[in-house]
């Protein structure tokens, strides 16, 4: 094809594409404007009944105190320590910590060679069983991830395992007496060389916590009582201490608090003792909590108090938190407003489309907000087949429908 004939063929195509592509526009629109059905999907979402809560996170808790030199902590975060427990120990220098870390392998080495050796200690089915036992502790750690217990895990298969060696050979019977002579002398050494290490030690049992913000002395359960909006808003005015010179916290009571300010139109909706659920922000979690007192409204705020004593390593370290308090929260499926009917028969339901057919889905409405239905379905009885589920393709339209009728 030469220049001119595309030239041509360009003049007269063109302008009949541009007129197709018009004319099927304006059809659509007209095929829209006549039919008066328009379709959705229904899909499964959650509704909450809830309002949106600032406040502050209360505990009780003490902190632990730092020391001057080198300091090995000895605690994980979230660890258990009873009271007069060793939290962290404090050498003079590097080596002073090489030394203890030495002494503390031959401690290990000894332990374990002493129960083997021990005339008194677990032989025959009672020796299996152990062992078994703790194959087992290992095994199930090792599948939840739990590793809290890892270490005392493996020493107890140690010794059990070198206490069965030692019972069923001579040579390593004698083998394990001189290796257990040789460590104890090798510990009484070292025992010695440990008197430059102080440990620092829990004045009160809790968890360990190495966060710590200065609010720990400021904001106790005590001050909680008779809380008003403002005495609330106060406590941003409050300056905390510095956490120089501190190692951590002890976390000394498994009871917390969260202390909000609500509207007080929302009054109605606590009341002390009631079970709620609280979202917060800052850890993307829902955690129980029970209202534990509700205050005066105040210029139009009260105070509400919320008490938990759900132990979990993420709360540990909240303080001034924002979230919303969750009264109800119901999953089913959500459809617009527009789109629930009552039939010919008193049922209230939708439509769904179904070869190119209305069909009618009776449901129960668990809950609304300004412009959708949450429901679920609720047919007669068992033998009952007409089932919404999520997915379905529901019917909006300004029309009447019935079962069977043609709506594409």
């Amino acid at each position: 094809m030469n220049p001119s004939q595309d030239s041509v063929f360009s003049k007269l195509i063109m302008p009949l594409v541009i007129v197709l592509i018009v004319v099927y526009l304006i059809a659509s629109a007209w095929a829209g404007l006549r039919n008066p059905y328009q379709f959705t999907v229904a899909y499964t979402d959650t509704m909450e009944t809830n309002v949106s809560t600032t406040g502050w996170v209360v505990r009780s808790e003490q902190t632990v105190p730092s020391a001057s030199g080198v300091v090995q902590l000895l605690r994980n975060q979230g660890e258990k320590v009873g009271k007069g427990q060793e939290i962290a120990m404090v050498y003079q220098s590097e080596s002073d910590i090489q030394t203890q870390e030495e002494y503390l392998r031959v401690q290990s080495g000894l332990t374990a060679l002493q129960y083997a050796t021990y005339e008194q200690s677990p032989s025959g089915t009672a020796l299996d069983t152990l062992i078994q036992d703790t194959m087992t502790s290992l095994r199930v750690a090792a599948s939840s991830g739990d590793y809290s217990g890892l270490e005392e895990q493996a020493e107890n298969y140690r010794k059990y395992t070198l206490r069965r060696e030692y019972l069923l050979s001579s040579e390593a019977n004698a083998a394990m007496t001189q290796a257990a002579a040789q460590l104890e002398e090798e510990y009484n050494s070292l025992q010695n060389s440990q008197e430059g290490a102080t440990a620092i030690l829990a004045a009160e049992s809790g968890l360990f916590s190495s966060y710590v913000d200065g609010y720990e002395d400021l904001l106790t359960p005590d001050k909680l009582e008779g809380l008003g909006p403002k005495d609330l808003a106060a406590f941003s005015q409050l300056t905390p201490a510095s956490g120089e010179n501190v190692l951590g916290k002890l976390v000394t009571d498994s009871v917390w608090y969260y202390a909000v300010t609500v509207p007080g139109e929302t009054a109605g909706q606590f009341e002390a003792g009631d079970r709620v659920d609280v979202f917060f922000d800052a850890i993307s979690q829902t955690l129980p909590m029970t209202v534990y007192s509700v205050g005066e409204i105040q210029n139009g705020e009260m105070v509400v108090v919320l008490r938990s004593s759900q132990n979990d390593n993420k709360a540990e370290d909240l303080r001034q938190e924002s979230g919303r308090v969750i009264f109800q929260s119901d999953e089913g499926i959500r459809v617009p407003k527009e789109a629930l009917r009552v039939n010919e028969d008193g049922e209230t339901g939708v439509y769904v489309v179904l070869a190119q057919k209305a069909y009618f889905r009776p449901v129960e409405v668990l809950a609304e907000n300004e412009d959708s239905y949450l429901v679920q379905a609720d047919p007669i009885n068992e033998e009952d087949d007409r089932i919404l589920r999520a997915g379905d393709e529901i019917v909006l339209a300004s029309e009447e429908l019935t079962d069977g009728k043609v709506v594409r």
